[in-house]
């Protein structure tokens, strides 16, 4: 269900993006208020939960869905050019709130889980596109109305299942919210904001906003007069997607060889409760301990795919530069192949970093979602294009400065990549020799110990808490009573944290820690 809503979502966007905006007069000619609505609505959810603790609830996401497929019925029954405009604005503003909630609902996973599931996403995503593209007006009107609804409404689907369960992680965050009256907004940690990778983060941004921007003001003519440039685009994302997919199938599963036969880690074991923590195992995080069998760090993988994206961006815009007769549609299908393909990692980085750096996730998710442009900036391009009347040689230039501001960007991420492992190693031979310790700071280091475990596979505080207790030895019944909960609630934590510390019983979960 999380797959295919994911998917509609993925395709409605990526359809109006490059369907309804080189296609129909009416959205380019008003392109710059569908990107004011989008802008302003993805600013309005960050401001009212980050302000008000506004949360989407599961009856707002399905009157979305609805008002969302309502939207798309009025575009396409609109008789005029205004009309048509209003009802698609209006549906720009439903997909913001969508937005904001896939992102929160795709922070549930791991990045074993995440890559292939939105890489997959992202090549049915395409699939639809180019069945759009082949049929036509009598394709994409259907789809206007049925992918936003089908997103939304999965979205409401999945997230009954898992309500009931997380109903004292929401108390947990209601009382943690509301100290601080009418207004919810507490300073945030800069201990948490440290634990981002900034400089990943940033170039993801500012690479696939000038990718946006670029295509959006390619829109006409070439990306309106041209089926050369969808049909490039689709393949070059198909195969770029499919190569993340499975390379990250291959780098997690290497990285769980050592415990494979041990523990049955990688089977994915779905919990009473339906909820998504069991497809997989998260995979290790930054600063994790690990020797043999551990999952493996996810930031060199999502280096990789982010460098890959980039040569491909980099490509198209060099051969889009260089002006060869018969080449610019292709050039820019590799440009907005590389677009496509940046804005899944977004998705992926963007939601799993938020959830273990511990931020207020919708503000933060919403503001890099704008910093990034993935999802609105192509209208502003398309409005630069129409208002300035981008000629020719305008987007040639264009393309030659993206190709030189994305290799200073390289360099600069390079630089700062050596200066932080030069300063991680002199921190180490700098670090004292430790003191004997007492027998009370051993018991205090080892539950920091047992934490820090925890911590990279993305637990709530409430079942690091419990396994805490299981691995001391207590019984479930005993943690009931110390916590004041009931043994069912007790049960399903502890159901969780076994799925997404990758074990199945107790008996493994002792192994695992004894094993680090």
């Amino acid at each position: 269900m999380t797959f295919l809503g994911f998917s509609s979502l993925l395709a409605w966007l990526q359809a109006s993006n490059y369907l309804l905006l080189a296609r129909d007069a009416a959205v380019y000619n008003g392109s710059a208020a569908a990107c004011a609505v989008f802008a302003i609505v993805l600013l309005l959810c960050g401001l009212l939960n980050g302000l008000l603790g506004v949360e989407p609830r599961r009856g707002l996401l399905l009157g979305t869905a609805l008002a969302a497929g309502a939207c798309g019925i009025g575009y396409a029954a609109g008789g005029s050019d205004g009309v048509r405009l209003l009802f698609f604005c209006l549906q720009m503003g439903c997909g913001a709130v969508l937005v904001v909630s896939w992102g929160e609902r795709l922070a549930l996973f791991g990045y074993r889980a995440l890559v292939p599931l939105a890489c997959a996403a992202g090549l049915c995503s395409a699939a639809v596109l180019l069945a759009c593209s082949l049929a036509g007006t009598a394709a994409m009107l259907p789809a206007v109305v049925a992918l936003p609804a089908c997103s939304g409404t999965c979205l409401f689907v999945t997230l009954e299942d898992s309500a009931a369960g997380a109903a004292e992680d929401v108390r947990n965050r209601t009382e943690h919210t509301s100290g601080s009256g009418f207004l919810t907004f507490e300073p945030i940690d800069p201990a948490s904001l440290r634990q981002l990778p900034w400089m990943l983060v940033a170039v993801l941004c500012l690479c696939t906003f000038v990718a946006s921007l670029f295509g959006g003001m390619a829109t006409n003519p070439y990306l309106t007069n041209s089926g050369t440039v969808t049909s490039s685009m689709l393949a070059l994302t198909a195969v770029e997607l499919a190569l993340m997919g499975t390379g990250s199938l291959r780098y997690f599963s290497a990285g769980r060889t050592g415990n494979a036969g041990d523990n049955g880690a990688g089977r994915g074991v779905e919990d009473p409760e339906g909820r998504p923590e069991g497809m997989g195992v998260h995979a290790a995080r930054r600063g994790a301990g690990g020797g043999g069998g551990c999952a493996r760090d996810p930031l060199p993988l999502m280096q990789l795919m982010a460098g890959l994206a980039l040569i491909l961006l980099v490509g198209g815009l060099l051969l889009f530069s260089m002006k060869l007769p018969g080449t610019m549609t292709t050039a820019l299908g590799m440009v907005l192949g590389a677009k496509n393909c940046l804005v899944v990692l977004c998705w992926i980085v963007f939601a799993r970093e938020i959830a273990d750096a511990r931020l207020p996730f919708i503000p933060c998710f919403a503001l890099l979602v704008l910093a990034s442009g993935a999802l609105y900036v192509p209208y502003l391009g398309a409005w630069v294009n129409k208002s300035r009347g981008v000629g020719f040689e305008a987007l040639t230039s264009t393309a030659t400065a993206i190709i030189a501001f994305v290799a200073v960007l390289a360099i600069l991420y390079m630089v700062a990549r050596m200066r932080q492992m030069g300063a991680g190693q002199r921190a180490l031979q700098e670090a004292a020799p430790s003191e004997p310790l007492s027998l009370e700071d051993i018991r205090k280091a080892l539950r920091a110990h047992r934490l820090a475990l925890m911590e990279p596979y993305g637990l709530t505080e409430r079942e690091q808490q419990i396994v805490t207790m299981i691995v001391d030895g207590q019984t479930l019944g005993g943690i009931a009573e110390e916590l004041f909960i009931t043994e069912r609630t007790v049960k399903f934590h502890s159901k969780n944290a076994y799925d997404k510390l990758g074990v199945h019983n107790k008996k493994e979960l002792m192994q695992m820690f004894s094993e680090r």
